[in-house]
């Protein structure tokens, strides 16, 4: 035996006693127990040159070599130790049986000798342990496993996560500690491990301890979805790392954790489909539509090639369920049910073990997205161009949709959907189409997906013009359609399915031709005085619509008659002539129809009809009348027409005064009432009148530049009487003029009579004249200051009055801006008269206005003036720009601040600059004023300033000057001072602005007060301790409510006189942002310190407020203030008293129990013993062998 066997065997037989030791201290009562637990397989493998040694659990030690296999009871460890006869790496690896996976955390230090406890648990474990340098290669497979699929894993996949120790049970021994664990985290929640320590030296894990784990998935059942895997666990804090020992070469350490665990999942999964319907309003209720016999295949590639399986549906859209092995597959469809369109998509479905996809598709259903045109088209031009004053426009169509296929015969009584829809003028046609813009009634339409286009489902439509348009008769009308066409107005046609379209089979197309309604007429011509008839008389007959003219004559007996029966239309058509035919056919497009004998001659239309002057009508009245054919077919009479001196004058007034006089404003209106004799009765005659402008002879224009025109139709009941001819007009421009109205009397359009005499009184209206100037009594000028007792003038000029008349004149104050009247400070209007006759036709006249415009400042007062004859209303001036009209009432505003911080708060403290910014409004531009301010203190208004002035000279009516001043603010702590300021022109005051309550001129000087006190003893004195608090309480003074200001604070030691500082060098400061609901009020703030140091020391707070722009605005820093000062006092130490050090923790420790830790000195006295025992026994056996 070599030495290294010797030694060998004497270590072995150290550990025998040593174990012996151990169960005899602990006991065997656990370990024959455990003894009877389940024995489990651990085999060994051992690389390269040194001796790896096994101590069982019967406290058998063994040599190990590769391929030797041990049996340990589940729950049990052994101890593997390796010996090296050099130094060496040595390293101890835990595997799974076929040496794939690294199950626990590899041991591996350098030297000659290492030790580690192996627990066996559920799982067959090989160890190998290796001597030397390993193969990299080996060992980066054994631990190059990652993390795997979470729902589906593998052999070999490494999943981890946390958990928590629920329950251990002591052990002994071989017999190591059992562990439940629970709480798990990832791929192990909801599951409850148990585990025995894998370092029996090290300390025991105990309840609640947070460990993480390494679950090593170590075998897999798809076909029952069992996962066995290798559990190892780590506590999170202090566990040990298998080697590192202490003096007594006990593992340092919480031991580490090893186990199973067992977790269900499913390998296998099924599909199935389920196809939807889209557009269900177009779908639901035809038969054309159906969701069965669609077919989908399965694919196992994107590309659809690799068929797997197949979905088919039935009627409720449905498929079969197919089973398919966990993967991602492709659906594409690969026949469309009937009615929809083969769905391109391609959908991408997982199958998940254990689980049923379902693939949910929607097919588009297949519909006629052409819009359906219903072309209107006249039968003469067979294009979209109508006859005379007919219109292919408002033709009403019906159309009715059938869900299904139908023909005449089985057509259902009751369509699905009716629409009336109207024929509508576009472009270059008449046309109806199904939408809502030619739809008249009926229901909705169906729509496509974007809900924007109408469409039309499979199945049946029906077509039908309900109503000819304007002008035209459905009698012999017919339809056009791709399949030629079809008498009448009614049309069937179906919509089928064409692969993914729909068609209509008829087209979308239809043109729909009507007959334009067209008739005759005839009369007798005869001379009134005689009535004999009248040969050779030529017409001209014009359409109203068209302009389409064409000349006839009456023949020889007087007679005219155009129907084809006397003349036949294509006799000599249109030559004027008696025995020519005529026929009007011209369309829009100046294209003739073609003559047809079998119709009237003159389409539906109005005409007009004009006798022409010949030798036979010399010195006769010509006729002019007009007809209309507005009936198929049917010869008009227009009976018998015949030909056969006149004098007018006129009176006109002004409608609401009754008189020659008229006001000129906005509206006026003029009655002209003119006598007429020699009119015959029963025609309609048409009065027109014009006004001329008595002093050019031109006619009047009105504010527009037109002429201004009056004009009456009337029929006359005798050949004597009178009309009056009315004319309304805007007469805002003949102030101070003459008009004279000029009439003339027409005939269908013929002018008769005339009566037009520049000079008639009877015809003329005077329009007066106003003009006025406002200044103020004071001034002279057009500004006036707002005060209580105010005057203003206004000088009125008329014109064009009459002498010797007494006129009233009276006047109202508008405001400009609003073009309201203005109230004086009592709420009244300013108003006032003067009544005065007038000495000639031009004048004047004083109107005086005495108010109190104490609430005025800023307006700009208009003067309104009206003229009055008794009751009546001769004449208005009330312009709003009229500058002379015009009164300007200035208004002065003042802004001050503090020029330094331009705000309305100040320091105080020395001398403040102010800057008073007064805007102005209301002033005349260019002339001089002087701006006067003062500043005064609110409370006693005592000047705080000398007076200050400035001239200056403005640019526009409104703008803004400066005015600076300098003061002394020592003695305005607590005070609020006010600016006023006056403007003045002249010498003569004419705005000002002295408001004490006004904020804007106004400067605040605020003042605070403090009172500090301890928190503790609410005095002026403290304990000097480690956490102290100081509350000062601040006054404050002069604030503006609303308003944000910041008070900030600083200890001071008063001893000193400088900033108190804290133990690291740090100022002791406080602050406080408040927002006050009152000018005064107070607020506290506290100071937190360590006042240990400041025994027998006084502090003093010093406060600063701020506004909100941090601008310093007032302060308390008074040393010597008693009411700022807190003392702290000397604090009395009872003896025997220790005082705890700051950082110092009190608390014990808890340690956690550890396996064998407790200091047993009898144990080792015993082990001492054996140890010597099994030397000497050693010894003795050795000596034996020898001899």
């Amino acid at each position: 035996m070599t030495k290294m066997h010797r030694g060998k065997k004497a270590a072995a037989s150290l550990m025998a006693g040593i174990l012996l030791c151990q169960m005899f201290v602990f006991g065997v009562s656990k370990t024959s127990a455990d003894a009877r637990e389940v024995a489990k397989k651990m085999s060994f493998e051992v690389v390269g040159e040194g001796i790896v040694t096994v101590t069982d659990t019967a406290e058998r030690t063994q040599e190990i070599t590769s391929g030797s296999v041990i049996e340990v009871p589940k729950g049990m460890c052994v101890r593997v130790q390796a010996e090296s006869p050099k130094e060496t790496d040595i390293a101890v690896h835990v595997l799974d049986k076929d040496g794939n996976y690294e199950l626990e955390d590899v041991s591996e230090v350098q030297g000659k000798c290492f030790w580690r406890d192996v627990t066996a648990m559920e799982l067959e474990k090989k160890v190998v342990v290796t001597f030397g340098k390993e193969d990299k290669k080996i060992r980066a497979v054994r631990t190059g496993q990652t993390r795997g699929n979470y729902n589906k894993p593998e052999a070999g996949d490494v999943f981890t996560g946390n958990c928590v120790i629920t329950a251990v049970d002591g052990g002994n021994g071989h017999t190591v500690h059992s562990v439940t664990i629970g709480g798990f985290t990832g791929i192990l929640a909801g599951v409850t491990a148990t585990g025995g320590c894998a370092d029996h030296t090290a300390a025991a894990p105990y309840v609640g301890q947070e460990y993480t784990y390494r679950y090593t998935v170590t075998g897999v059942n798809k076909v029952t979805g069992e996962v066995m895997g290798n559990l190892y666990c780590t506590s999170v804090t202090g566990a040990t790392d298998g080697v590192t020992k202490d003096s007594d070469g006990r593992l340092i350490g919480y031991q580490r954790i090893s186990g199973s665990a067992l977790i269900y999942r499913n390998y296998s999964g099924y599909a199935k489909l389920k196809k939807g319907k889209t557009q269900t309003v177009l779908t639901n209720g035809n038969p054309q539509y159906s969701l069965e016999d669609a077919c989908y295949g399965i694919y196992k590639d994107r590309s659809a090639t690799n068929e797997a399986a197949t979905f088919t549906t039935d009627k409720e859209g449905n498929s079969n369920t197919v089973e398919l092995e966990e993967g991602t597959y492709y659906v594409k469809e690969k026949k469309a049910p009937k009615g929809y369109r083969l769905d391109e998509t391609v959908y991408p479905v997982t199958v998940v073990s254990g689980q049923t996809v379902s693939v949910n598709v929607k097919d588009v259903p297949v519909y006629s997205d052409m819009e359906l045109i219903l072309e209107k088209i006249d039968q003469e031009y067979k294009a979209g161009k109508s006859h005379g004053a007919g219109s292919l426009e408002g033709a009403e169509f019906t159309v009715c949709y059938y869900a299904g296929i139908y023909d005449q015969a089985t057509l259902p009584k009751t369509p699905d959907r009716t629409w009336v829809l109207k024929s509508k003028k576009e472009k270059d046609s008449y046309e109806s189409r199904l939408n809502k813009d030619y739809q008249i009634s009926g229901d909705d339409f169906y729509y496509a997906e974007d809900g924007k286009i109408p469409v039309l489902p499979l199945g049946t439509i029906s077509i039908e013009e309900t109503k000819a348009p304007e002008g035209y008769s459905l009698d012999g009308a017919y339809i056009e359609s791709v399949e030629g066409k079809t008498e009448g107005t009614y049309y069937l046609t179906k919509i089928i399915q064409d692969g993914n379209l729909a068609k209509i089979q008829g087209g979308n197309t239809y043109k729909i031709a009507d007959r334009i309604f067209r008739g005759d007429i005839e009369f007798q011509k005869k001379d009134e005085e005689t009535q004999e008839s009248m040969a050779g008389i030529p017409f001209r007959i014009t359409s109203v619509t068209t302009g389409e003219s064409h000349t006839i004559m009456t023949d020889a007996n007087g007679y005219f008659s155009s129907a084809s029966n006397y003349v036949k239309h294509s006799e000599n058509t249109n030559t004027g002539q008696a025995e020519s035919g005529i026929w009007f056919g011209l369309n829009s497009g100046g294209e003739m129809s073609e003559v047809n004998d079998d119709n009237g001659a003159f389409p539906y239309d109005t005409y007009k009809m004009e006798e022409l002057r010949c030798g036979q009508n010399v010195d006769k009245a010509l006729y002019k009348g007009t007809f209309k054919i507005s009936r198929d077919n049917y010869i008009l009479d227009l009976g018998t027409i015949m030909n056969p001196d006149l004098v007018i004058s006129t009176v006109a007034k002004d409608e609401e005064t009754g008189t020659h006089y008229s006001n000129a404003d906005e509206s006026v209106t003029v009655i002209d009432t003119v006598t007429y004799t020699g009119l015959k009765k029963g025609k309609e005659y048409v009065m027109k009148g014009t006004l001329m402008d008595h002093k050019t002879g031109e006619p009047v224009l009105d504010s527009k530049g037109k002429k201004i025109f009056g004009l009456q139709k009337f029929i006359p009941k005798t050949a004597k009487g009178s009309v009056e001819v009315e004319f309304n007009f805007d007469g805002n421009t003949l102030a101070g003029k003459n008009i004279t109205v000029f009439e003339e009397c027409y005939l269908n359009e013929e002018l008769i009579a005339v009566h037009k005499d520049i000079e008639d009184v009877s015809q003329m209206i005077h329009f007066p004249e106003l003009k006025t100037s406002v200044k103020d009594d004071q001034t002279g000028i057009h500004i006036i200051k707002s005060e209580k007792d105010m005057q203003i003038t206004d000088t009125v000029e008329y014109h064009n009055l009459k002498k010797g008349k007494k006129y009233k004149i009276t006047g109202i104050l508008m405001d400009k801006d609003t073009g309201k009247a203005v109230k004086d400070a009592n709420g009244e209007k300013i108003t006032s008269s003067v009544e005065f006759v007038a000495e000639d036709t031009d004048g004047s006249v004083d109107v005086k206005f005495n108010f109190d415009g104490t609430n005025l400042g800023g307006k700009i007062l208009v003067a309104f003036e009206k003229l009055y004859y008794g009751e009546k209303l001769y004449g208005t001036h009330a312009d709003l720009e009229d500058e002379e009209q015009t009164m300007y009432v200035p208004e002065v505003e003042t802004v001050a601040l503090n020029k330094e911080t331009e705000t309305q708060h100040a320091l105080a403290d020395g001398t403040v600059e102010l800057l008073d910014t007064v805007k102005y409004r209301n002033l005349l531009p260019g002339r001089n004023y002087t701006l006067h301010g003062m500043i005064v203190e609110k409370e006693t208004g005592n000047p705080v300033s000398e007076e200050r002035t400035l001239e200056f000279v403005p640019e526009k009516s409104e703008g803004s000057v400066e005015l600076g001043f300098e003061i002394s603010a020592d003695e305005l702590c607590g005070k609020t001072i006010v600016v006023y300021e006056e403007i003045k022109a002249d010498g003569k005051s004419i705005a000002e602005h002295k408001d004490p309550e006004a904020k804007e001129q106004s400067i605040y000087f605020p003042e605070i007060g403090t009172k500090a006190l301890d928190e503790n003893s609410k005095t002026q004195e403290g304990e000097a301790k480690e956490k102290q608090k100081i509350i000062d309480q601040i006054t404050y003074k002069n604030l503006l409510p609303d308003e944000t200001y910041v008070l900030k604070g600083v200890l001071m030691d008063k001893e000193t006189g400088k900033e108190l500082l804290d133990e690291n060098g740090k100022r002791v400061t406080a602050g406080i942002s408040f927002v006050p609901e009152n000018e005064e009020g107070t607020i506290e703030m506290t100071f937190e310190l360590d006042a240990r140091r400041l025994a027998g020391k006084s502090v003093v707070v010093f406060e600063r407020l701020y506004d909100e722009e941090e601008h310093l605005i007032a302060k308390e820093e008074d040393i010597e203030n008693a009411d700022q000062t807190v003392l702290y006092r000397k604090q009395e130490i009872p003896k025997n008293t220790i005082v705890e050090k700051p950082g110092h923790n009190s608390k014990e420790v808890r340690k956690s129990p550890k396996t064998g830790d407790e200091n047993r000195m009898d144990l080792w006295l015993v082990m001492l013993c054996v140890f010597g025992i099994a030397v000497v026994t050693e010894i003795v056996i050795y000596k034996r062998r020898n001899r």
